[in-house]
């Protein structure tokens, strides 16, 4: 008996696979605290990587976001840059045109093809038609029809003006050489008396020198009474031309103040439009003046084009 619980005191003592119970805990510790170790290392590592993923994830987002961004601005500054070459290019052509159509009078008939400088314009207002948004694109092809019927009624009215400036031109040439010729014999005139040339061919160069004179006198006053006759045809012209483009005045200053408007600049519609009245009231009396007309006539009502 006695040795029984000598044997169970040993046991107890000498621990578990002969090593004592105090390094089985210490080893059991350690396992525990590896194991502990082991699963928070593996756990903090996997939200690491989930981490890791998710701003990954959110990096590509945002550099794909951006890309699209610079894509679309790359686009939207090549689109702005075209604008503004078509843009420039067609309100440079529309002011050409206003001024080809007020020269149509004087243009001489064999001046090369009358159509050029509407050709032009259209060409470079159907850009904006091709590039603009809708509004400026609508505009565009009001404008192009509004020009041409008063391309087409200036060539139609101011056509006898052009035929009764041909010979006036031509006037013009003789004048030049008729001018010539009478200083020249002026100066033979001269060069006759400085030598003490016989009377009779002082006379006889004195007598042309003079018939030079009275020819181109008679030359400049048929010149002058010509140019009279085409004056009241000028204003007559003048006026319905004018009449016909104060709507297409008004149509220009809708299109450009739409294409500003593309182009991040103020429309201003109203300030343009007072602009643009002032200008006609201005142009208006300066033409009637320049015709001797004061107080100028009235102005032509706005003529819609039909």
């Amino acid at each position: 008996m006695a040795t029984a619980a000598v044997q169970a005191v040993q046991a107890v003592s000498t621990g578990w696979l002969g090593a004592p119970w105090i390094i089985w805990s210490g080893l059991i510790s350690a396992v525990v605290a590896s194991g502990v170790a082991a699963f928070t290392t593996r756990a903090s590592s996997k939200n690491s990587l989930r981490l890791l993923a998710m701003q990954h994830e959110h990096d590509n987002f945002e550099a794909n976001r951006q890309r699209e961004h610079d894509a679309k601005q790359k686009d939207e500054d090549r689109k702005a840059t075209i604008r503004r070459e078509v843009y420039a290019k067609a309100v440079e052509e529309t002011h050409a045109l206003l001024g080809y159509i007020g020269g149509l009078p004087d243009r001489p008939l064999n001046a090369g093809n009358d159509a050029d400088g509407f050709q032009s314009f259209l060409k470079a207002n159907a850009k904006i038609w091709l590039v603009a948004d809708a509004e400026a694109a609508h505009l565009s092809r009001d404008l192009a029809s509004d020009f041409a019927e008063v391309f087409f009624h200036e060539m139609t009215t101011s056509y006898p003006i052009r035929i009764a400036m041909e010979p006036i031109r031509r006037r013009r040439e003789d004048i030049a050489f008729a001018e010539g010729e009478a200083r020249r014999l002026v100066s033979q005139f001269t060069d006759a008396k400085a030598r003490n040339a016989s009377s009779e061919e002082q006379a006889k160069l004195g007598d042309l020198a003079v018939k030079a004179h009275e020819y181109v006198k008679a030359l400049e006053l048929a010149q002058q009474q010509a140019m009279g006759d085409t004056a009241l045809m000028r204003m007559e012209t003048f006026q319905a031309t004018f009449g016909k483009l104060r709507p297409v005045q008004r149509a220009i200053v809708k299109l450009v103040s739409a294409l500003r408007e593309e182009l991040n600049l103020p429309r201003d519609d109203d300030k343009f439009m007072e602009q643009l009245k002032d200008m006609e009231r201005r142009a208006w009396t300066a033409v009637n003046s320049a015709s001797g007309i004061d107080p100028p006539w009235p102005m032509p009502e706005i003529v819609e084009p039909d």
